[in-house]
């Protein structure tokens, strides 16, 4: 099977007419939007199987995950090759690096790829947990997003509350914890940069 088919499948799938799957590509990738006429050529075959820039905004677009346009076909296992030539490192739900509990109400999963110089957790704290008190190396930075729920932040004696959608970085070499004051599970991403764990 042929990548082009994978995409037109996927596509119908979808119940997207071409013009309407450009159209969303142009909506997120503006002028850096795959044409109509190279997804009819990819979809034909009259293109192997595009650019990995240009299946990548496919896949985007179809909201798929990029290797759902490689299955089946031939190109199947030259994916992860090309993304490794593209610098493109991706972590599957099945291999994230681990969940790590600070008690029974607070813990964090590692989602960032374990080549990266930085990491990243998924962050939840159930209602009235909070995680122990941190401290890193000089010159760490971590930055907070708060995917749900509400997260109470110290840093030395100063705090503050931060809801959905809020964010906040901190010097963390400083004494800090995040806590969940809320009635209501609370979930956020945060990223440390340089990486240490």
């Amino acid at each position: 099977m042929r990548v082009g088919e994978n995409i037109l499948r996927l596509r119908k799938e979808k119940g997207f007419r071409r013009s309407q799957l450009v159209e969303k590509m142009q909506f997120i990738y503006g002028d850096h939007a795959v044409d109509y006429r190279t997804i009819e050529r990819i979809e034909r075959g009259d293109i192997a199987k595009g650019r990995l820039s240009s299946l990548l905004q496919i896949a985007d677009a179809l909201d798929v995950d990029i290797l759902e346009l490689f299955k089946g076909t031939e190109h199947e296992d030259t994916s992860r090759e090309e993304e490794r030539q593209e610098e493109i490192l991706i972590t599957r739900a099945d291999s994230r690096g681990g969940t790590f509990r600070y008690n029974d109400k607070a813990s964090i999963e590692i989602v960032s790829p374990k080549e990266s110089g930085y990491i990243a957790f998924l962050l939840h704290i159930d209602s009235g947990g909070k995680t122990k008190v941190e401290q890193d190396p000089e010159e760490t930075i971590k930055f907070l997003f708060v995917i749900d729920g509400e997260i109470v932040v110290t840093v030395g004696s100063l705090e503050r509350a931060l809801s959905k959608g809020d964010s906040l970085q901190i010097n963390s070499h400083k004494p800090h914890y995040f806590e969940n004051r809320s009635k209501k599970k609370a979930s956020a991403i945060l990223h440390q940069n340089p990486k240490h764990f």
